[in-house]
């Protein structure tokens, strides 16, 4: 009988990319963020690639070191759960939390283009004007419906990223891929050889967990990531020309006049000349990005802080204070005057409505991954 090879022995053993393949690609709940491609080792040999318009695939399968990283570091897998939940000190349905807060950004250039209050703009203004990080990875918009994650490494950075603002006079090359899912994570793969280079990333949960495992497992780049912000995430949206027209269609407007998109208690267009228009979750559920509606976590519960519009009135961010790091960011910010809180909106009984409001809608994401995942099975 032959002997068995270490090599062998190790493939049998350890989960790849084959595995991932079958659990996560094949089941149609990859969200695309690109942790796998980007952290892989094998990567730096041409094993993974991102596609254009689906899952992460081999382009040389050969090259394929078996480690199992892509596989461990997936937001859909559970291997690495435990061990994050102990560090981050997670509880149900929201992780760990030390505050909650309605604030807003000082800065009148910041307000101007904000979705909510410009809280998020105003601590990584903070950060990188009191030489705490060298750069934060944010979005930008590359035209009316289309963003791409870019290293912020000033004001007019930060500003230019700001906001979910659409120009419908900009090009509409991409207007046939628009999607509200930006793949940060890959932006952190040109910092793989980096060593003094300290990063702010803003991220939907689905990204911040990829991140955080890979930190907890120490496999460069995650290393130059010092302050992580967390994004509220009930859902994405991705549709075709022909899926945005039957959207137009379905709630009687056009994207040519669509100001900014929002997402607190709905889903909010505003229009030129007209008032806002709200969508339920529930009427835009066919243009939601499948791997969304597999995703448990609406608040980011490995984020230093969490922030979103959902509890602070407009113009005002919610923002959800994790770990003593973020403590700190945010009560110096603070201090320092690069945000303001307004006292009847944080008195104890405003902050307790504001969890309240997170925890159901937190409440509401995991019983849908649970509906997701139990038909699934049932498909099996």
């Amino acid at each position: 009988m032959a002997k068995t090879s270490k090599i062998e022995e190790n493939e049998e053993n350890t989960k790849s990319f084959e595995d991932l393949i079958h659990e996560v690609h094949e089941l149609g709940i990859c969200g695309q963020c690109a942790g796998c491609v980007s952290f892989c080792s094998a990567d730096q040999i041409g094993a993974i690639q991102m596609t254009k318009d689906g899952p992460p695939t081999y382009i040389n399968k050969d090259n394929c070191l078996h480690c199992g990283i892509c596989y461990l570091i997936c937001p859909q897998t559970k291997a690495l759960d435990p061990d994050l939940h102990e560090k981050y000190k997670y509880k149900p349905p929201i992780g760990n939390w030390r505050f909650i807060s309605s604030a807003q950004a000082t800065d009148h250039e910041i307000r101007a283009v904000a979705t909510d209050g410009g809280v998020v703009t105003a601590l990584l203004l903070y950060l990188l004007e009191n030489n705490l990080i060298d750069g934060a990875i944010v979005t930008r918009h590359i035209d009316p419906f289309t963003r791409e994650a870019f290293l912020a490494t000033t004001k007019e950075d930060l500003i230019a990223a700001a906001g979910s603002k659409f120009d419908s006079q900009a090009s509409t090359e991409h207007l046939g891929k628009y999607t509200t899912f930006v793949p940060v994570t890959s932006s952190l793969k040109r910092f793989i050889d980096a060593d003094r280079i300290n990063l702010a990333v803003v991220g939907v949960p689905c990204q911040i967990n990829s991140i955080r495992k890979m930190q907890e497992l120490k496999i460069v780049p995650s290393h130059v990531v010092k302050y992580v912000f967390g994004l509220f995430c009930y859902e994405n949206f991705i549709f075709t020309e022909e899926k945005r027209k039957e959207m137009e269609k379905k709630f009687n407007f056009s994207f040519k006049d669509v100001i900014k998109m929002n997402i607190k208690d709905d889903v909010i267009f505003y229009l030129q000349n007209t008032e806002p228009l709200h969508i339920p979750f529930a009427e835009f559920e066919e243009f939601v990005r499948p791997a969304c509606t597999a995703c448990n976590d609406f608040s980011n519960v490995y984020s230093d802080i969490s922030f979103g519009g959902l509890g602070s009135k407009d113009r005002f961010t919610t923002a959800i204070i994790r770990t003593p790091l973020g403590g700190e960011i945010y009560n110096k910010a603070l201090a320092k005057g690069y945000i303001v809180e307004f006292r009847e909106d944080n008195t104890p009984v405003m902050r307790s409505k504001m969890i309240a409001k997170v925890i159901g809608f937190a409440k509401e994401k995991i019983k849908r991954s649970e509906k997701t995942f139990a038909k699934l099975k049932r498909n099996e």
